[in-house]
């Protein structure tokens, strides 16, 4: 299997969602598709929000590579980057309902490994069968 790596350049959120229906067509990955759609909403989403400062002037870089049974993503935005960046491993119930803060949650949840470094978020998840 030839390893697919690609990058996609987005402003604001209109299209994201249609990007990351692409995505997932592009790379056979539809059994996977609620998984890959949730991650890749909440990490464009914080970038946006949080990295972009709800800019849509300033663009947030998707890349993406499928290596064998492995998905790498990378949504990098044009902030200045955090210092440290915790993806919690439990959550209350009330945050789990509040639109805000329940992203990072969520990402570390539906993938293998997160972390934040500078302004990009890295992101990995196996593809394989259970």
């Amino acid at each position: 299997m030839n390893a697919v790596q690609k990058e996609i350049r987005l402003y604001g959120l209109e299209q994201h969602q249609r990007i990351i229906d692409g995505i997932i067509q592009e790379l056979g990955l539809e059994d996977y598709a609620f998984d890959i759609r949730l991650i890749l909403i909440e990490a464009i989403t914080n970038a946006y929000y949080h990295g972009n400062l709800s800019d849509c002037t300033k663009p947030i870089i998707v890349r993406y590579l499928l290596s064998g049974k492995r998905l790498e993503l990378q949504v990098e935005d044009s902030g200045e980057g955090t210092g440290s960046l915790v993806f919690p491993e439990t959550i209350s119930g009330d945050e789990l309902l509040d639109e805000g803060g329940r992203g990072l949650y969520l990402i570390r949840c539906f993938s293998d490994k997160a972390e934040m470094i500078r302004n990009t978020m890295y992101i990995s998840k196996c593809v394989c069968p259970s």
